[in-house]
């Protein structure tokens, strides 16, 4: 007997069809990317990504933000301040992470004169900050200012994605004032650029790394149960499940990204779809694989939570 020949056909039917509709989907994709369709859907699925549940317990109360200043002020460096109000879980203070620093624009300006409008609105702006990040002067000493090249070092600076959250935490700060925690290596210029605005009711934990780290670090610091978390959207999923994780349950606030995206912006687009895939992948490593550069909260002694990453003097050269 011979056997009936394969049907060669629609096995290459069943292959063309597949690769047309992959390749359709590869190229929807593509388009979506660079349009405000991909980062839309990625942060839907992002606000629909499981959040532990945060068991309540009750704690001591600062009754007053006098009496929560005072504590923080006084507290010795083995004790842990608690932000809590028993019974009646309403948030207790805002958490804001830090999203980087930057150099002032006005150093690159110095070597390349040749800027364009854009540049030097920025320059302005960002140098402003800077000068406002001298202290309040505590002594009549004059500053003695360092004597050698013209040219000096640049000036630390918020980046856009930490001023954003800062000018949001302002926002609410102002209608519902509530102590602001301050989280991360950069918490301590954070502080300096809240000060301007006479908002001097503020915690910092200087020593995280990571948003691992921000949530082990502040609730070593302080014994929060219910906060404001403040940071951009698409990184909130992710930060509420670490600070969920570490016994702190955190109502979002998010903080827009520095980029506005819109139909005719596709490299503000780009930026918010590689937000998005990186979220969503750090969300999964998170569950899956633990990053492995997160300390423990023993590794850290409160003396390095409160010290200052700040430079004392700034060096010229």
């Amino acid at each position: 007997m011979t056997k009936s020949p394969t049907p060669i056909a629609p096995m290459v039917n069943i292959v063309i069809k597949s690769s047309l509709v992959f390749l359709l989907l590869g190229l929807m994709t593509l388009v979506g990317f660079y349009t405000p369709v991909f980062s839309t859907v990625g942060l839907w699925v992002l606000n629909h990504l499981p959040i532990p549940k945060v068991a309540q317990h009750s704690k001591p109360v600062l009754t007053s933000p006098t009496a929560m200043k005072d504590a923080v002020d006084n507290k010795q460096p083995d004790t842990t301040l608690s932000l809590s109000i028993p019974f009646n879980h309403q948030p207790t203070a805002y958490v804001v992470l830090g999203g980087g620093l930057t150099e002032a624009d006005t150093y690159q300006d110095q070597q390349n004169p040749d800027k364009n409008n854009k540049t030097e609105n920025a320059r302005q702006i960002k140098s402003s900050i800077s000068a406002s990040y001298q202290p309040k002067p505590q002594t009549d000493e004059p500053i003695q200012q360092a004597q050698g090249s013209s040219l000096q070092k640049p000036d630390i600076v918020l980046n856009d994605y930490t001023l954003s959250r800062m000018q949001t935490v302002i926002q609410y700060q102002r209608n519902n004032p509530l102590p602001i925690i301050l989280t991360g290596v950069d918490a301590p210029w954070m502080k300096d650029w809240l000060y301007n605005y006479n908002i001097e009711n503020v915690i910092t934990e200087n020593a995280s790394m990571n948003t691992c780290e921000n949530a082990r670090f502040t609730a070593k610091r302080l014994h929060l149960q219910d906060v404001y978390l403040i940071t951009d959207a698409y990184h909130m999923t992710r930060a509420r499940r670490q600070f969920a994780l570490n016994g702190i349950h955190a109502l979002p606030i998010p903080a827009p990204l520095p980029m506005q995206k819109g139909w005719l912006e596709p490299r503000n687009n780009a930026q918010h779809s590689r937000r998005t895939l990186y979220e969503l992948a750090a969300y999964a490593r998170d569950v899956f694989v633990p990053q492995d550069n997160c300390r423990q909260a023993s590794d850290v002694s409160f003396e390095t939570l409160l010290r200052s990453r700040k430079p004392e003097d700034v060096k010229t050269f």
